[in-house]
């Protein structure tokens, strides 16, 4: 086991030696997550073992933490536990991922694995399309927003189209 988690690894060379790398990975390394989460300041705690099942190399891993969305109802913060268990195998082609039974494909593209890219899939993967919080937020925030109506009134006496519509009713 390593303490020092590793991006890049030969899987084959890890895979024979049956090793396993675990440590905390922040989530500011990940780039493409960062489009989809608010705080890039937290960490997920990661573990991957590596072996074999007969001549396939397999990846098993396990990824703890939160992170911080945008609930798609409020545009608030939604903090969003993450709970990943995965299980892949490397494959070489897309004919071997059929027969496939209780593992997910990992198609390499080299002779390296990017781990950093890997937790990355996994997260993206576990994250809801549209985040929203579990009770109804609008209703929720609109209750505490004591000016709401105030501004919704204002907002209507400050249409700008307004004057349009006075035209149309004087051009009749």
């Amino acid at each position: 086991m390593s303490d020092k988690f590793p991006d890049l690894i030969d899987p084959v060379l890890f895979a024979e030696r049956r090793s396993a790398v675990s440590g905390e990975l922040k989530i500011a390394t990940l780039e493409r997550l960062s489009d989809s989460v608010i705080d890039h300041d937290g960490s997920v705690n990661v573990r991957i073992e590596f072996g074999k099942e007969g001549k396939r190399i397999v990846v098993a891993g396990h990824i703890e933490g939160v992170v911080e969305v945008q609930c798609q109802s409020c545009l608030q913060a939604l903090t969003w536990p993450l709970d990943i268990d995965f299980k892949l195998a490397v494959v070489a082609s897309l004919q071997e991922e059929k027969q496939l039974n209780d593992c997910e494909p990992l198609l390499l593209d080299g002779d390296t694995l990017s781990l950093n890219a890997l937790v990355e899939d996994e997260i993206l993967l576990a994250l809801p399309d549209y985040p929203r919080h579990e009770h109804n937020c609008l209703a929720h925030n609109h209750s505490e927003d004591a000016d709401y109506s105030a501004t919704d009134s204002q907002t209507k006496a400050n249409n700008p189209f307004s004057v349009l519509a006075k035209l149309k009713k004087t051009g009749d």
